[in-house]
């Protein structure tokens, strides 16, 4: 279990109204998947009452404490678990839950179930506020008694537990340096909450590697460690007095510090290993990299594919910063337009009105007649205002606004873009937020051993041209219909059936994509009907695949074998009908039967006729 205080600057009159919509999701479009709890009146006054009290101290700045819990992904506690630990925490920072207001939400539509605790620091009972130096050190230590509690698997932190006198005491960790791969608190938020590899966690991979290889060369120099670095996107830079690990393309990202990289790379030890400090030569600075620092998945395998398919999410963030740009512009000179023209139109209808009062107060009309006039040209005056104010929100809302990320790149994938698709699977492995749980396909073709495959992108499916798609804006997947109803999904690692008796002629276009996908190594999985069509089909169709499963490749070889025997003797067929056909050769075999008869008692079987519905020969009626 992890936790810390999250700290983000909020104006004081509406810190707690922003931190309570927040955890509870109060403006979600949908039902949103959250447990709330609170000791104040009810939810919807919560903001309220911890308003009231944080006033009764005069001195207090940011009276509005979140704190985030995180268990690692596949735990799942309860609700009383969860909120034992919101209370646990409360407790460690000193601020008892029953002296101190605080509203509770339990978020589960995430990889890790996480808690979220807003509570005002301000006291019921003393009034005065509570400053809780040391969170992190309070609340680790408080995470270790409720692993040891509650029985969940234990975390890396500050203190650890360990055994005294047969007995598990929670100590502060003694270990320093590498053996604890400590981490700023910046980086783990990136990767806990994030979901996001950090600059840190990408050095300490290959990167490092090649670093300390060019440090255990003979004759090591800084140019090496320095070119070893380069092929990564990395660079070494003087920072104060240490050495700082740096991507070379992106000064906006915080370097680290080159010794929690390793030790090996502190200021110190590499000026004892390699001499005094010498900047990267030129050449180096501008060495293509191999790899470079992107955005990518916590976990992703740096494989050639993963590599290419990050750079070009990366690439689809760049586009839509340009078009989001240029969209904010656009809007924003329709904006002042608009609002110039609104002006105009609201000061023509007062100069309007205001000429029609000066005609009533200077017409010879008697008084009781004149102030009727001004009353019916005050409400005229009203209604037309009202009805220019309605008329004008109704056109500064039809200017829309920009689309947001999610919903640029929602576009694009239901367009087909491929790099759009490969975000909406990257978003859905990180944040399976919203996905609702379907029941497993019994009829499937997928990848052998690789699972790391996204969904082929429509356009370059060579077999779908024909074919109705639509991708999932949730999980990037694509669904293939055909008259009006989804025949099977591309999921990426598998083409799953929607239905659990496929027409032959989708089960083709399913092999044949799945051809495309994976290569000629397949696995099959379903009944044993599905599983003998698709043998019959591969042979019958001549598709070059190999089978993962050994009894249905042994299957395949049999049909295989069938076919090529029955083409075989189909081919001398039709040479023979062609030498029958010749001057003088009718009746050089000695047989008076007509030939199509001669030839089918010589094929095995009796030219036995391959049924394509359930993939086995059939006697033909004699």
């Amino acid at each position: 279990m992890l936790a810390r205080v999250w700290r983000k600057k909020h104006d004081r009159r509406n810190a707690f109204r922003v931190l309570i919509d927040y955890v509870t999701r109060a403006e979600a479009e949908r039902e949103p998947e959250v447990e709330s709890l609170t000791n104040c009146l009810s939810l919807d006054t919560a903001h309220a009452e911890m308003l009231a009290v944080a006033h009764r101290s005069a001195l207090v700045r940011g009276p509005a404490l979140h704190i985030v819990i995180s268990w690692r992904e596949g735990e799942q506690p309860e609700t009383r678990q969860a909120l034992e630990a919101g209370r646990a925490a409360l407790d460690a920072l000193g601020m008892p839950p029953e002296q101190h207001q605080y509203v509770i939400a339990i978020h589960r539509d995430t990889d890790n179930v996480h808690l979220h605790v807003v509570v005002n620091r301000v006291s019921l009972v003393t009034g005065r506020a509570v400053h809780p130096g040391l969170s992190h050190l309070k609340l680790d230590r408080c995470m270790r008694g409720l692993e040891l509690a509650q029985g969940w698997q234990r975390d890396r932190g500050p203190y650890v537990v360990v055994e005294r006198e047969g007995q598990p005491v929670v100590e502060r960790s003694l270990v320093r340096g590498p053996q604890q791969h400590r981490m700023p608190a910046r980086a783990r938020d990136l990767e806990v909450f994030g979901g996001m590899e950090s600059v840190l966690t990408y050095a300490r991979g290959a990167p490092l590697r090649d670093a300390l290889a060019a440090l255990d060369a003979p004759g090591a120099m800084w140019q090496d460690v320095h070119e070893a670095l380069a092929r990564h996107g990395l660079e070494l830079r003087l920072k104060g007095r240490g050495l700082a690990v740096c991507v070379k393309d992106d000064v906006g990202l915080t370097p680290v510090k080159a010794s929690s990289v390793h030790p090996r790379l502190a200021h110190g030890r590499l000026e004892t290993a390699l001499g005094a400090w010498v900047e990267p030569s030129r050449i180096i600075r501008v060495l293509d990299a191999r790899r470079r620092y992107i955005e990518r998945e916590v976990g992703e395998l740096p494989s050639d594919l993963g590599e290419e398919h990050a750079q070009m999410r990366a690439q689809l963030r760049v586009r839509y910063n340009i078009e989001s740009a240029q969209a904010r512009s656009a809007l924003e000179t329709a904006q002042t337009n608009l609002r110039r023209h609104h002006k105009a139109e609201h000061q023509a209808m007062l100069k309007r009105h205001r000429e029609v009062r000066e005609r009533i107060r200077a017409s010879a009309l008697p008084g009781a007649e004149r102030k009727a006039a001004s009353s019916v040209a005050a409400f005229t005056r009203a209604r037309e205002l009202e009805l220019l104010f309605e008329r004008q929100i109704g056109e500064r809302a039809a200017l829309g606004k920009p689309q947001s990320w999610r919903e640029w790149v929602e576009m694009l994938a239901a367009r087909g873009d491929e790099a759009a698709i490969l975000q909406l699977c990257a978003w859905a492995r990180r944040h399976p937020r919203g996905r609702t749980v379907q029941p497993q396909p019994r009829n499937w073709f997928a990848s052998v051993g690789a699972q790391d495959i996204d969904p082929l992108p429509p356009a370059k499916a060579q077999v779908m041209q024909n074919w109705i798609w639509r991708v999932d804006t949730t999980t990037g997947n694509v669904d293939y219909e055909r008259r009006g109803e989804r025949q099977f999904t591309d999921e990426g690692y598998r083409i799953a059936f929607g239905s659990h008796d496929a027409q032959l002629d989708v089960m083709l276009a399913g092999l044949l994509l799945a051809r495309q996908k994976f290569g000629r190594h397949i696995d099959v999985g379903g009944n044993e009907h599905f599983l003998e069509r698709t043998a019959m089909l591969a042979a019958l169709y001549h598709v070059d695949v190999r089978f993962g499963d050994p009894r249905l490749e042994a299957r395949r070889q049999v049909l295989v074998n069938e076919r090529d025997e029955r083409e075989r003797w189909m081919r001398e067929k039709r040479e023979r009908d062609w030498l029958d056909r010749e001057p003088g050769s009718v009746g050089q075999t000695g047989d008076s039967r007509p030939q199509s008869q001669r030839v089918a008692s010589q094929v095995p079987g009796g030219g036995a006729d391959l049924d394509p519905e359930h993939g086995h020969t059939t006697a033909p009626e004699r």
